[in-house]
């Protein structure tokens, strides 16, 4: 679907299909047209009505595609990423053309980040619809808007992570742990690539950039690298905390290890008693004693009780 938007003697002007892109570039004011699920038959005609490159726009509806930024002649081509509120460790992108005159948007599905950025352009079409630069940064400041609540719901379930850590180490929270860094090292990547393109963005010298459009272009760089920093650093406490958690682990096996070993070792001596007393000798120390049985047990008790005083003073229990 092709819906082409315009800004005409301050009202909006919208045109549907290929026929209302084509009436909208026929005029020299700027249009925002924005692209959802199209077809064959629509690709064709946005690159021979825009001449957009067709490597371009087959990055544009590629699947997997992580955030980018080409330069191909009057026009630019990027693509911004932003999370799936139903499902964190997924993300939406939307491939976005800009030039002077024009600005066209990409996207596989409607999102709500769109409908946002249409609601916005109603409120100010002066603003928006009559700089296209104005409005690529209205896009991907919302794209951005994802990231800042997620940064904030990982923290969150980290400090759970680390609380059952500590109260329980058990296989199910090095399960949680693993799932969880799966999910930063993921967005991570996004970010990285995200934070590149604003940084790209920032220093580009290109018509499709005014002067203006720069300080809020900063400011964006600037969001999403402190988003990257509190992902990395996110993903640098899980670190720990598996550390945490394999440490505990390891510690609670030795003193499993330790209190068998002890069981062990006092349990020698008295085995090496009653094995002599069990062998068949005519004549053993005690045997014809009607004492020498409990005498027998008296001193493997009192043996096995001057080793366990011997372990505690050395501090070994």
């Amino acid at each position: 679907m092709i819906r082409t938007r315009s800004l005409r003697e301050g009202t909006i002007e919208t045109h549907e299909g290929s026929a209302g892109l084509r009436k909208a570039l026929a005029s020299p004011e700027p249009d925002w047209v924005t692209v959802v699920a199209p077809d064959r038959e629509e690709i064709d005609e946005l690159c021979d009505a825009l001449s957009l490159h067709p490597l371009a726009v087959r990055d544009a509806l590629k699947d997997n595609q992580p955030p980018k930024l080409h330069e191909f002649g009057d026009h630019l081509f990027f693509i911004v990423h932003t999370p799936v509120k139903q499902a964190w460790s997924e993300t939406r992108r939307i491939a976005v053309f800009l030039s002077p005159t024009w600005i066209v948007t990409i996207q596989a599905t409607e999102s709500q980040v769109m409908d946002k950025i249409a609601e916005r352009v109603e409120q100010a079409p002066e603003h928006l619809l009559s700089s296209p630069d104005a409005l690529a940064h209205e896009v991907i400041d919302q794209m951005m808007v994802g990231f800042e609540d997620l940064t904030a719901e990982i923290l969150d379930d980290m400090t759970k992570l680390e609380d059952l850590v500590l109260s329980d180490a058990s296989p199910k929270s090095m399960q949680a742990i693993l799932k969880m860094r799966r999910r930063v090292i993921g967005l991570g990547r996004v970010t990285r690539s995200q934070r590149d393109v604003c940084a790209s963005l920032c220093r580009l010298t290109h018509p499709a950039l005014s002067d203006e459009v720069m300080p809020y272009l900063r400011d964006v760089y600037d969001h999403i690298l402190r988003v990257f920093e509190l992902i990395e650093s996110a993903r640098e406490g899980l670190a720990v905390t598996r550390d945490a958690h394999l440490a505990i682990v390891n510690n609670r096996l030795s003193e499993i290890m330790r209190t068998l070993t002890i069981i062990a070792t006092v349990m020698m001596p008295l085995s090496l008693i009653a094995g002599i007393y069990g062998m068949n000798f005519e004549i053993l120390p005690g045997q014809k004693s009607p004492a020498g049985f409990w005498i027998t047990i008296g001193v493997m008790l009192g043996i096995a009780g001057a080793m366990l005083v011997y372990f505690r003073r050395r501090r070994w229990f």
